[in-house]
């Protein structure tokens, strides 16, 4: 079965529609945890917050679910990105924006598809600017799923929790980092680096 995706809106599209109708719009991920449904299935439960204007005084919540593990090669060790991504467009939806006749963004229409076993073709890569959906040309200077997914990898082999691998990444890169999103391509190569030099042999 295929959709007509006509009326579906990506995120990138809705966040520069946002952008554009209040300058001062800005959205913080207020929330994130991994539930367990009564058939043993995980998801990772993302919330997020948008304040059109600083003296909002009636910000948009919204919350996402993803499966995790993810279940396509484009989504597993990007469930994180892939919740609050679709998190923030459907909240950008709930304020009217590129929402047409479907809540759906058409990030999320494609990646229930691509859950879908298919013997036609193969699952091709959504979109490879999940944590800058305003950058377009592929120059994002900041670090890309991939990255942060090994770094997942690594500070769960040794054992570090978030608010130790905040730390970990802030001594490396001498700055403050409080999410990883925050980190350029090469300021996430050091912290790779050094969380592989800092691996127990």
């Amino acid at each position: 079965m295929t959709f007509a995706m006509d009326n579906y809106v990506d995120v990138a599209t809705r966040l520069q529609m946002a952008f554009k109708r209040w300058p001062e719009l800005r959205i913080q991920e207020t929330g994130r945890e991994v539930i367990e449904m009564p058939d043993k299935s995980c998801f990772i439960r993302a919330t997020v917050t948008i304040w059109r204007t600083p003296d909002d005084l009636i910000p948009v919540i919204a919350t996402c679910c993803e499966p995790y593990p993810g279940r396509t090669p484009y989504t597993k060790l990007s469930e994180n990105e892939n919740a609050f991504t679709h998190c923030i467009g459907r909240a950008i939806a709930y304020l009217g924006i590129g929402a047409n006749k479907s809540l759906a963004s058409r990030d999320e229409i494609e990646t229930a598809q691509a859950r879908q076993p298919t013997r036609l073709a193969e699952v091709v890569p959504l979109r490879n600017d999940i944590e800058q959906p305003f950058e377009s040309d592929g120059a994002s200077p900041y670090a890309n799923p991939k990255q942060l997914g090994l770094i997942r990898v690594l500070a769960g082999k040794q054992g570090l929790s978030n608010d130790q691998l905040k730390e970990f990444c802030t001594n490396v890169v001498g700055r403050p980092i409080l999410s990883s999103k925050e980190l350029t391509k090469s300021e996430v190569s050091k912290v790779i680096d050094a969380l592989k030099l800092s691996e127990p042999e």
